[in-house]
């Protein structure tokens, strides 16, 4: 058993006349574990029972924004061929990552297009890997 390198890959944007191109990470299970403990927060409220007791009532509240933002800022990992309104380079960033999430039209489509063609990708990867292996592996990778 080991732990894997993350995996890192460069996606050209589509029909871009920049030449745009986003370095896209895939998400480990901690990391999207780690998103989900930030952005859904349990709450528990009290009510009067059948019996007259009080009694615990769970909810859970999600913060979508916060989810998009950590999503992004977890899963974009770099860029290049990136400019402001006045054709400067946006250095890549957090807050410049969120600002072009905000104000390039389709890039938070684009991203998650990016993300299911790298998570599509590997699952692929992993399939042609196991096919590759002696039989007697194969038994052992399930």
């Amino acid at each position: 058993m080991r732990i894997t390198k993350p995996i890192e890959r460069w996606f050209d944007v589509p029909d871009d006349p920049d030449k745009g191109r986003l370095l896209i990470k895939y998400l480990s299970p901690g990391e999207v574990s780690d998103i989900f403990d930030e952005v859904i927060k349990q709450v528990v409220n009290y009510t009067k029972g059948e019996s007259g007791n009080l009694e615990p009532v769970f909810s859970q509240v999600t913060d979508k924004k916060k989810d998009r933002e950590l999503t992004l800022i977890k899963s974009v990992v770099g860029w290049e061929n990136v400019f402001d309104q006045d054709g400067k380079p946006l250095e890549f960033n957090a807050d410049n990552l969120v600002r072009a999430s905000r104000e390039i039209q389709g890039f938070n489509e684009l991203v998650a297009e990016f993300r299911a063609k790298l998570a599509k990708d590997i699952d692929q990867e992993k399939k042609d890997q196991e096919k590759n292996l002696p039989s007697s592996a194969r038994k052992l990778a399930k």
